[in-house]
């Protein structure tokens, strides 16, 4: 199986070519960003710690069938995904929501699961945390290979880079020990 997810739906968080509608400011390395959601209790920008951010925003494109090449597509997702899938301090809550950009909305339903193997192997999309010695990170899980083995086997979108690869190369590029234990939060999207 290949990523469900394709290019179109990819989102760096690092991008700096994301900007506030009719600014030349960019919203992901902005240290407002998440004021501007309504987040007060929130600092740093998406740049830094809006990894999971970014994966529901990759989502909501997906979802609602929206492409990351207008760039207005991907600042709304991220803003919807920041003001309705964070708390005050723009941590991610695991909680779903409605996403409304244009005249779409797009619901995005969370479920905690045991297992990210057993839903990815059923086609499902997955949210994962990755965690260990301080250092964490959140990444989709939007595909299966079954002719690789080890965590080579999980297709992954990352927003660090706003790519695709395999588990087993976002666990060494992100300094994690390549095991389960690394894995300490699991979502079904839907």
């Amino acid at each position: 199986m290949s990523h469900k997810l394709s290019s179109t739906h990819l989102i760096n968080q690092g991008d700096t070519s994301i900007y506030y509608p009719g600014t030349s400011t960019s919203a992901f390395t902005d240290s407002n960003f998440f004021k501007n959601c309504g987040k007060t209790a929130a600092t740093g920008t998406i740049k830094q710690f809006g990894c999971p951010i970014c994966d529901l925003a990759m989502f909501i494109l997906y979802k609602g069938g929206l492409s990351n090449a207008t760039k207005s597509n991907v600042y709304y997702a991220v803003l919807e995904a920041t003001k309705k899938g964070t708390n005050n301090a723009a941590d991610f809550t695991a909680s779903g929501f409605t996403a409304k950009i244009g005249s779409q909305s797009i619901t995005v339903s969370i479920t905690p699961i045991a297992d990210v193997s057993v839903e990815a192997e059923k086609g499902n999309i997955c949210m994962m945390r990755l965690e260990q010695n301080g250092n964490s990170h959140y990444v989709i899980v939007d595909g299966h290979d079954s002719s690789a083995s080890g965590f080579d086997k999980y297709l992954v979108c990352d927003p660090d880079g706003g790519v695709q690869k395999t588990l087993t190369k976002t666990m060494q590029k992100r300094g994690f020990s390549v095991s389960a234990s690394v894995i300490t939060e699991r979502y079904k999207l839907s």
